[in-house]
């Protein structure tokens, strides 16, 4: 990475660490892209160029959230030995994040279902828990219980639909809706249709 690109970097972390504080303290909708600009240092021109809203904000911190998560990877392998269980394991995981956190989930949840049409620029994934799951897959693919007729990237994409989905609508009603029943359901789904014969 070069200085410029860390440089871009230190400064979208410092704006998701202010805009994130900001949000905890005074709430989401109470806190403006002026505001966040101010606490963080930098020109409005500067923020909407990092993020154009302030839901793009908070999935920039869902998904660093995410990206810190990749040292994880090893020790999944090491404790699931198979692909279903560590995919089960990766969403219960993020639902007890989001179970945690609820108002940002529900508000990162929303932004990437309207984004989910977007093509990534540059061959990027669209998340960090795109390309997480990615990786899981074309591990699983490699040790031959994950179908390789079907591009990696696929499954993920439909593994997060899903994903996506299934928290959406427990997001609506938590009370009656078993997040973690569903995502079991959601994983059984996908897993059994890409599971080598």
């Amino acid at each position: 990475m070069s200085r410029r690109e860390r440089k871009k970097e230190i400064t979208r972390c410092l704006v998701i660490k202010e805009a994130m504080r900001l949000f905890r303290e005074q709430g989401f909708d109470d806190t403006t892209m002026e505001k966040i600009a101010s606490q963080a240092d930098v020109s409005k021109a500067t923020l909407y160029k990092y993020f154009p809203v302030k839901e793009a904000i908070v999935a920039g911190y869902w998904k660093s959230s995410v990206n810190q998560k990749t040292d994880f990877i090893p020790q999944l392998f090491a404790s699931i030995s198979d692909t279903k269980g560590r995919i089960l394991a990766v969403f219960l995981s993020a639902a007890a994040t989001f179970k945690s956190e609820p108002e940002f989930a529900r508000i990162q949840f929303k932004y990437q279902f309207q984004k989910m049409g977007e093509q990534p620029l540059n061959g990027e994934v669209r998340s960090g828990f795109e390309g997480f799951l990615e990786e899981l897959l074309k591990q699983g693919q490699k040790q031959g219980d994950i179908r390789r007729d079907i591009l990696a990237s696929d499954i993920a994409s439909y593994l997060l639909f899903l994903f996506t989905s299934t928290c959406l609508f427990w997001f609506a009603d938590p009370d009656i809706f078993p997040l973690e029943k569903r995502l079991n359901q959601t994983v059984d789904l996908i897993i059994e249709g890409v599971q080598n014969a």
